[in-house]
């Protein structure tokens, strides 16, 4: 009896210490991204350079941002973005229903002060973090653009839909897509990365100093060889990792997913491979390697990057308080053999 106590007393001090480690991780971040967004950070200045109007969309996001920060009473360093944050990440960390996660919050708001301004039920919360603009397109496999309307693909024959033994019609197959470039226009909202973009037009070495991928003789002949994008400091230069995971165990029936991560060569070396400097493009659904289907699974990222690359998109650079044009190129993949193999059909 006295070791199942302790046993469950360890346990008990463990999850609480998660709990707590992930509750200041998170506010962390939050408080880091109101007050930079705002102008209380780390003192940095921006450059002498004309200041220009946020474009619509970062004005959105600001406003957005600031309505979502209001603290949660007065006094409180607490706010409604932050309560938000917190429930969708215990709810995804902890896999808690909807209905769970509604009881919750109904138990929260009859037990604490009632002028607390917190979400009234989950639905409320996951719209509030919505506001904030990184969202994500459920895609039909091969049926993407113009191609929505059919009910076969028209490279494949496949069919778009089967229909359960409950009698409901489904789709096949589903691409959850994450755009990439609310993601990258992100990184010049805020005064934490912002200035950060810039680093690798900043820190040149001397030749035969090799500490960053700028030292490689790659990144030199495509400057040499693209001196219109390499005349522009802000343009952002990026890899893309692919390769299968089995999300179930050994024992289990053979499940394979694809993962795509793009990252930016842009930020100084401890950044380039930090989570929050890593943005999941997609996942790849299994059960079965992808192939030569994975051109068709990458055709939504392949979009955006070229038009990245031929026209560029307006962005609101913080730092400077300037509109310009941001393209963007692929410098690298990495993967392993099999996974190059694939990626590069």
């Amino acid at each position: 009896m006295l070791v199942h106590d302790r046993h469950a007393r360890i346990q008990h001090a463990r999850v609480h210490h998660r709990v707590q480690h992930d509750r200041v991780q998170h506010e962390d971040r939050i408080h880091e991204m109101v007050n930079d967004t705002f102008g209380i950070g780390d003192g940095m200045e921006p450059e002498q350079n004309l200041e220009e109007d946020p474009i619509k969309e970062a004005r959105g996001f600001y406003k957005q941002l600031e309505e979502a920060s209001h603290p949660l009473c007065e006094g409180s360093l607490d706010s409604t973005l932050t309560v938000a944050v917190r429930l969708l990440s215990i709810k995804s960390d902890w896999k808690v229903s909807q209905d769970a996660m509604d009881s919750m919050i109904s138990l929260l708001g009859e037990l604490e002060n009632p002028e607390l301004n917190i979400p009234q039920i989950f639905y409320q919360a996951k719209k509030l973090v919505s506001k904030l603009g990184l969202s994500y397109n459920r895609i039909h496999m091969l049926f993407n653009k113009n191609d929505v309307e059919l009910e076969n693909c028209k490279f494949y024959e496949h069919a778009r839909y089967k229909w359960t033994p409950g009698g409901k019609m489904i789709s096949i197959k589903v691409l959850h897509y994450l755009p990439l470039i609310p993601r990258l226009k992100r990184l010049y909202a805020l005064m934490s990365s912002a200035p950060h973009i810039k680093w690798h037009y900043e820190n040149r070495r001397p030749s035969g100093v090799l500490s960053h991928p700028l030292d490689r003789e790659a990144w030199k002949y495509f400057d040499r060889t693209y001196p219109d994008f390499a005349s522009e400091s802000r343009n952002v230069r990026l890899g893309l990792c692919a390769y299968d995971f089995t999300p179930f165990s050994n024992s289990g029936t053979p499940y394979s997913c694809w993962p795509v991560f793009i990252t930016s060569y842009n930020l100084l070396p401890e950044m380039c491979m930090t989570s929050p400097d890593i943005f999941l493009s997609c996942i790849i659904p299994g059960p079965r390697n992808p192939k030569c289907l994975i051109d068709v699974y990458l055709q939504p990222l392949i979009d955006e990057l070229l038009q990245l690359w031929h026209e560029g998109v307006v962005t609101y650079d913080i730092s400077t308080k300037q509109n310009f044009i941001m393209r963007t190129n692929l410098m690298w993949t990495i993967n392993d053999f099999l996974g190059y193999e694939i990626l590069s059909g």
